[in-house]
């Protein structure tokens, strides 16, 4: 019984073998009829694969902005940096507190920073005046103590008390103007670019950090400040220490682990892509999956006596099935790869941007189509091909010989 049951498989394995090679060799005379269905599955493909790779870099930049044993404070009732307002004297009663980290000196790790979305004027290399929104961030050399990847690329840190920027890598990539040694106005005074830096593909990248005396000057801000970061000996304190703030009428302030803020903007940023680009997609999917169906229908219907003859030689209904779903799962391939293919070539390490609505600046991000977004898109664009192909294979098995040969 085991014996016949494995002829039978071989059988059928060598049968759509067969057939299958048949067809690919005679494939190039139906390609004209096919391109439609390559042209909707790449298009597929292509949505598809954009729509992953955008809430992967936005996902992947946001991830490397937050350390988990940082907190951010914030004014309470803030939903952004933009929108707090925080006192150096408050710096000094959260500093203060037993469950904030100390360095070697014994000086509590804290920082006070203020975030502005600046309106920034520069010239271009042909001499045009152009302006930009970008997230301009005022700190101290205190702050590089919650940056452990942060890292000079070019030129040096800007010199506290003087209007010295530096910008991030992914400001300098998309905006090559931007380069060391440029002038820049910002609220109406000029600037000087002194370095680029990069923070391990971090959100920081998309900005330009200055001296925050200096921008606090300039924005008429006084000793205010939008944020406060503390670094704590144990996360897991953050709730008993949350609750001891809430009690302290000194402080109106709103506390939150810097991951799992970075981690709230990546959900609000991605939300709008996912929202419509996942939708989007399936609709062309649908599309996509007609196209195959009516190509490999028309394929059936146009081969039926050659279907009724393999039959007639003694070929097996689930091996010219076979085939055809080959055939189906080979064109959805080729459709994939005219979608991946210039995709990966034109777009694979650039550096896009969006509008970040939570701060009003934009944030920056990298494109990069890694191999896993692309299985994940040929994936789906197989599945298009399987169940394009599924019903017109089922209808070359039940075509009967004596009907097809009549016809």
């Amino acid at each position: 019984m085991k014996h016949t049951y494995d002829r039978d498989v071989c059988g059928f394995i060598k049968q759509a073998y067969v057939l299958t090679l048949a067809n690919a060799r005679s494939f190039p005379l139906r390609l004209s009829s096919s391109l439609i269905s390559m042209l909707s599955i790449a298009c597929v493909t292509a949505v598809i694969l954009s729509v992953l790779v955008m809430v992967e870099g936005m996902m992947k930049t946001l991830d490397h902005s937050g350390m988990e044993d940082t907190v951010l404070v914030m004014r309470a009732g803030s939903v952004s940096e933009l929108q707090s307002v925080m006192f150096l004297n408050e710096l000094k009663i959260l500093a203060d507190n037993a469950s904030v980290a100390r360095d070697e000196s014994g000086h509590a790790k804290a920082s006070a920073e203020l975030f502005v979305s600046a309106e920034l004027a520069y010239e271009d290399s042909d001499g045009h005046d152009l302006s930009t929104s970008l997230a301009l961030r005022g700190l101290s050399l205190s702050t590089l103590q919650f940056r452990p990847g942060f890292n000079m690329e070019q030129g040096r840190f800007f010199t506290p008390g003087l209007r010295q920027l530096i910008i991030g890598k992914a400001v300098a990539r998309r905006i090559p103007d931007l380069k060391l040694g440029a002038t820049v106005t910002l609220a109406g005074a000029q600037w000087q670019v002194s370095g680029v830096f990069s923070d391990q593909n971090s959100a920081f990248e998309s900005e330009l950090w200055a001296d925050l005396g200096v921008l606090q000057s300039d924005y008429q801000r006084g000793p205010s400040v939008q944020t406060i970061r503390l670094a704590l000996t144990d996360i897991k304190h953050l709730d008993a220490l949350r609750a001891e703030w809430a009690k302290d009428p000194r402080l109106n302030i709103r506390v939150t682990s810097e991951s799992v803020f970075f981690a709230d903007q990546a959900d609000s940023l991605t939300r709008l892509v996912r929202y419509i680009g996942f939708p989007v997609s399936a609709i062309m999917a649908i599309g996509a999956m007609v196209a195959a169906l009516s190509t490999m229908y028309s394929a059936v219907a146009s081969r039926s006596k050659e279907i009724a003859t393999q039959k007639a030689i003694g070929f097996g209904p689930f091996a010219i099935a076979a085939s055809i779903l080959f055939e189906s799962i080979f064109i959805a391939f080729l459709g994939a790869l005219f979608g991946m293919v210039p995709l990966y070539v034109v777009f694979d390490g650039w550096t896009a941007t969006t509008h970040n609505t939570v701060n009003l600046s934009q944030l920056m991000f990298n494109f990069d189509l890694d191999l896993s977004l692309l299985l994940k898109a040929l994936s789906l664009a197989l599945l298009i091909g399987i169940i394009g192909g599924l019903l017109p294979a089922i209808k070359a098995m039940r075509l009967s010989v004596v009907d097809a040969l009549r016809d």
